[in-house]
């Protein structure tokens, strides 16, 4: 398992199977996790969340999992590219 940091870019946004999650998880004191899946649906999910945490002044961590064959990598993504590309593509 890699953790990448600083590869928002390189995120495969495109893909909607199974390979690839999104994930956020919030510092509040209570440490709640959410989990999106890679359809379009779930895409729109995870912006959404992020939209709704930005503004009520939540702070958190956006990440995307890619589970390849021999290996998964943790992407720690960049929130104004990873929302700029997942506008593309929802």
């Amino acid at each position: 398992m890699a953790f990448r940091n600083d590869e928002t870019k390189t995120f495969p946004v495109e893909f909607t199977d199974k390979i690839v999650w999104y994930a956020i998880i919030v510092f509040d004191g209570r440490f709640p996790r959410y989990a999106f899946t890679s359809s379009k649906s779930g895409k729109k999910d995870f912006v959404n969340k992020i939209s709704e945490l930005k503004y009520g002044g939540q702070k958190y961590l956006l990440l995307g999992i890619w589970q390849g064959n021999w290996k998964t990598d943790i992407f720690v993504l960049d929130e104004d590219m990873i929302v700029q590309r997942l506008s593309k593509v929802i």
